[in-house]
């Protein structure tokens, strides 16, 4: 899909849209974001954000990876009794599993 081109008409719309300054009714407003939207992205709309790619991971794997995260959360100060518990839970469960 390609994005069609940005103008200084569309792009002044878009700050005449932001602008905190003036009224405007919310029918008015309505369509000009639709034009707006129109404009910017096209007829299909914006593109939706693709999730990152994830391996064909094990149940196993997955513990293992939140509680080495959880760990590394708990090392830079946020909960720093409660993850590194959940992250043994985790890795109790993780290592129940057989391989």
């Amino acid at each position: 899909m390609s994005i069609p081109r940005r103008t200084s008409e569309t792009m002044s719309e878009a700050i005449a849209l932001s602008s905190p300054s003036g009224r405007m009714s919310k029918s008015a407003r309505k369509r000009a974001n639709a034009r707006l939207m129109l404009a910017l992205f096209g007829p299909d709309g914006m593109p939706a954000p693709m999730p990152p790619a994830q391996t064909n991971q094990t149940r196993k794997e997955q513990l293992l990876r939140t509680a080495k995260e959880l760990r590394a959360l708990a090392a830079r100060g946020m909960h720093p009794r409660a993850y590194p518990r959940e992250a043994a839970r985790l890795e109790a469960e993780a290592n129940a599993i057989p391989d």
